[in-house]
C-alpha cells in the first residue's frame, strides 16, 4: 500500500462528496485496507486532503507550462489555447472537480492555509499569462486582462455543472470573444 494509491481512491471521493462528505473509512475501504493503516502514510484527513490538493495544483501548472511550450502563430492564438485549457473540464473531470471544489469550498480546518497556498498558485499562473500578454499590452492592461480572465474561468467552472455541453460551448465562446476584444 502507497500513499500515492490512497490518493488516487480519496481523490474521486473529495472530488465528488466534499472534504467533509468524505470518511477515512470511505478511502481505506476503496484500497482495502483498514482505517488505521491510513494513519502510516498521513498524519491526519487534512494531510491526505491537503497532499491531493498540493498535487492537483502541480499538475494544473504542467498543463500551464505545456501550452507554454507549445508553438503559437499569435499572442491572441497562444492566449486562445491557454484559455480553451482551463477551460477544458471534461479533462482530468474528477481533477477538475476536487480542485473547483477544494477552492470554493475549502474544509474550515484549512480554508486559511488553502487561500494561502492558492494565492501562489494564482501567482505563478499570472506570471505566465503576463508573459504572454506583455508581448502585445502594458502593465495596466495586462493585469485587467488577467482579472476578468480569472472572473471569466471562475463563472465558468460553475457554469460547466449546470448548462448541457452545447450551452456551456456557447458560453465559453462568448467569454473568450469578451476577454479576446480586450486585446
Amino acid at each position: 500500500m502507497s500513499g500515492q494509491r490512497l490518493k488516487e481512491a480519496a481523490l474521486p471521493l473529495f472530488a465528488e462528496q466534499g472534504y467533509d462528505g468524505t470518511a477515512l473509512s470511505e478511502i481505506a475501504k476503496a484500497v482495502g485496507i483498514k482505517t488505521p493503516s491510513i494513519y502510516a502514510h498521513f498524519a491526519s484527513k487534512e494531510a491526505l486532503f491537503l497532499e491531493i490538493y498540493r498535487d492537483v495544483m502541480r499538475h494544473e501548472l504542467v498543463v500551464l507550462g505545456e501550452i507554454a511550450q507549445e508553438t503559437h502563430a499569435t499572442v491572441e492564438d497562444e492566449l486562445h489555447a491557454f484559455f480553451y485549457k482551463v477551460t477544458d473540464f471534461n479533462s482530468d473531470p474528477e481533477v477538475k472537480r476536487f480542485f473547483q471544489r477544494a477552492i470554493f469550498f475549502p474544509p474550515q480546518s484549512l480554508a486559511t492555509q488553502m487561500r494561502e497556498e492558492m494565492t501562489t498558485y494564482e501567482a505563478l499562473t499570472s506570471e505566465s499569462i503576463g508573459n504572454i500578454l506583455l508581448r502585445k499590452l502594458d502593465e495596466a492592461q495586462k493585469e485587467k486582462w488577467i482579472y476578468v480572465f480569472y472572473c471569466l474561468l471562475d463563472g465558468l467552472s460553475l457554469e460547466h455543472e449546470i448548462y448541457s455541453a452545447a450551452d456551456f460551448a456557447k458560453r465559453r465562446d462568448a467569454a473568450w470573444e469578451a476577454l479576446a476584444a480586450l486585446l
